[in-house]
C-alpha cells in the first residue's frame, strides 16, 4: 500500500515575517531529512502536548502506523486512535516469551539474552546469581514446552491468552499447551517446581506429581470450607478419588526417582540455580515488575486502527521502561523482517515516546539506540518528547532529523547550547506557545542552523498570521 508522505506545517519563518513581512511556511517533511527521528523539547507550559498532538495527527492522516507511549494520559485525542490503559485492574500486556522466528536473528538464546539484559538494566540490585538463575529458568521453561535453540522448527508456536491457558489447565489437557508459547505463569510454575525440588528433592516428574496432589487437595479444601450448595457429595467423592490417584502417582514417581539413582548426582541440574533463596528472589522480582500485568498474555485489541495509544501512567518507572523496550523490539523486528524500503526515505511507522530521556542508555545494544541508528532504512521513525534535552546521549542529539525546542528552562541553557549547537542568545528568543526553534537536518547539509518559527496562535498577531496561512494551505 502506498503511503502519503508526512508533511506537517510548523509555522512561519520568524525572521522573514518580522523583518521582511513575508509569510514563509516551514514544514516538517521527514522524507527530506537524514531520518524521521525527532526530538521535541519543552518544559511544562510551553505547549508540548498541543504540538505533539498536531504532529501525531499529521502522521496519522497519511495512513502510517503510529504507536504512542503516553506517560501522562494526555495524548488519547488523536482522531480515530485506539487507546489502551495498562494497569493492575485492566491486566493488559504482552507475553515476553513469544519468539522471533527468523533462523538468523531469532530463537531462544536471542530472546533469553534480551529479557535478562533488560531486567538487569532495569533492576540495579539484580546480581550475577539472580541473572544466571533467570537465564536457566527461561531456557528450561522453553525446553519444557518443547522449544529448543537447536530446533528452529520448534520456535513456531501460537500465541495464547490467559483465559485459553486457564481453560486448558482446568481441563488437564497438558499436551495442548505445547501448541503455544509458554507464558510468565509457566515460568513461575516451573520455578516453583524447582524450589520444591531444592526443598524436598526429586526430579521433574515427582515434583509435578506433588504439585498436582497439592492442587487437588486445595480444591477439595476450598469446596468443603465454602460449603457451597453447588458441590454435591458425588463431586466430593470424585475429588477424593482424584486425590488418591495423585497421591499414588506422587509416591510412584518419587519411588522411581530414588530407585533409578545410580551416581548420586541426579539432582545436580538443580544446583545450577544456586539456592532456593536466589530462585525465590528472582521470582519475587519478576512478580514486582509484573504487578500491573505488563507480562500478561492478554494483548489489547486495537482493531484496525493505525494509531495505537498505550497509556502507561499507572505503571512504575521500571515497568514503563520494560514495557516500552519490549514493544520497541517487536516493532523494530517486524519492519526489519519486511526489509528496507524501496526509496530509503519512505515512512512506515512512527513511534512516539513521552518523557523519552528515561529510555535511553549508553549501551549501543539497547533497542532504543539500535532504532536511532538503524531504523531509517526500514521506514521507522522515533519521535522523542522531553523537558530535558541534556539527558539524551550525544549520539542521538547529533543524528536526529529534526530538533524542536519549545522552551527550555534557563538552568539547561548552557549545556543545551553546547550539545545542540545553538547559542544561548537564540534560546532567549524562544517564546512558549509563540516562537519555537527548529533544526532540520537535511541531506547534504553538515550542520544547519536553528531557525525560529512563529507557531499558529490566536492570541498574538503573528500567531494569527501563522494560523491563517495554515488554513489557506489546508
Amino acid at each position: 500500500m502506498h503511503l502519503e508522505s508526512i508533511s506537517h506545517y510548523l509555522g512561519l519563518d520568524d525572521y522573514r515575517l518580522r523583518q521582511k513581512n513575508e509569510n514563509f511556511a516551514v514544514y516538517y517533511e521527514p522524507d527530506k531529512l537524514i531520518n524521521a527521528h525527532m526530538l521535541l523539547c519543552g518544559m511544562s507550559g510551553t505547549g508540548k502536548s498541543f504540538q505533539t498532538l498536531r504532529m501525531l495527527e499529521s502522521a496519522a492522516k497519511t495512513g502510517v502506523q503510529v504507536d504512542v507511549f503516553d506517560v501522562h494520559d494526555e495524548l488519547s485525542n488523536i482522531k480515530n486512535a485506539s487507546v489502551c490503559l495498562y494497569s493492575q485492574y485492566t491486566a493488559y500486556g504482552y507475553n515476553p516469551l513469544v519468539l522471533e522466528t527468523d533462523a538468523h536473528t531469532g530463537g531462544v538464546n536471542r530472546q533469553v539474552d534480551f529479557i535478562v539484559n533488560l531486567i538487569r538494566k532495569a533492576t540495579p540490585q539484580f546480581g550475577a546469581k539472580q541473572e544466571a538463575a533467570l537465564r536457566y529458568l527461561l531456557i528450561d521453561t522453553y525446553y519444557a514446552s518443547g522449544i529448543s535453540q537447536k530446533d528452529t522448527n520448534s520456535w513456531h508456536r501460537k500465541k495464547i491468552t490467559e483465559q485459553q491457558r486457564q481453560k486448558i489447565i482446568e481441563q488437564r489437557q497438558w499436551s495442548q499447551l505445547r501448541e503455544y508459547y509458554p507464558t510468565m505463569d509457566d515460568l513461575r510454575s516451573y520455578a516453583k517446581r524447582k524450589i520444591t525440588t531444592l526443598m524436598m528433592g526429586g526430579d521433574n516428574k515427582s515434583v509435578t506429581a506433588l504439585d498436582h496432589l497439592c492442587r487437588s487437595k486445595s480444591r477439595l479444601h476450598s469446596c468443603l470450607t465454602k460449603a457451597s450448595k453447588s458441590v454435591t457429595d458425588d463431586d466430593i467423592a470424585k475429588m477424593q478419588k482424584m486425590i488418591e490417584k495423585n497421591k499414588n502417582e506422587c509416591i510412584e514417581n518419587y519411588t522411581n526417582f530414588v530407585n533409578a539413582m545410580q551416581t548420586g548426582r541426579e539432582i545436580d541440574d538443580v544446583l545450577k540455580y544456586d539456592s532456593m533463596d536466589v530462585l525465590t528472589s528472582v521470582i519475587q522480582r519478576l512478580d514486582i515488575l509484573n504487578s500491573a500485568g505488563i507480562f500478561s498474555a492478554n494483548e489489547p485489541d486495537f482493531g484496525n486502527s493505525n494509531v495505537r495509544v498505550h497509556q502507561i501512567k499507572s505503571l512504575s518507572s521500571e515497568q514503563q521502561i520494560l514495557f516500552v523496550k519490549l514493544r520497541l523490539r517487536e516493532i523494530f523486528e517486524k519492519y526489519k523482517r519486511m526489509g528496507a524500503t524501496k526509496s530509503g526515505t519512505e515512512i512506515r511507522q512512527i513511534v512516539f515516546l513521552d518523557e523519552a530521556h528515561k529510555y535511553f542508555t549508553d549501551d549501543n545494544d539497547d533497542i532504543v539506540n539500535i532504532i536511532a541508528k538503524e531504523a531509517r532504512k526500514f521506514g521507522l521513525g522515533l519521535w522523542c518528547a522531553s523537558q530535558q534535552p541534556t539527558e539524551f546521549p550525544e549520539s542521538f542529539l547529533t543524528n536526529v532529523g529534526a530538533t524542536v525546542l519549545l522552551g527550555i528552562h534557563a538552568s539547561f541553557w548552557k549545556r543545551s547550547a553546547n550539545l545542540l549547537r545553538i547559542s544561548e542568545e537564540s534560546l532567549k528568543w524562544i517564546k512558549p506557545k509563540e516562537v519555537m526553534a527548529i533544526k532540520l537536518q537535511k541531506d547534504g547539509r553538515a550542520d544547519p542552523p536553528f531557525v525560529n518559527i512563529v507557531v499558529p496562535n490566536p492570541n498574538s498577531a503573528f500567531g494569527q498570521r501563522a494560523a491563517s496561512e495554515y488554513s489557506q494551505r489546508s
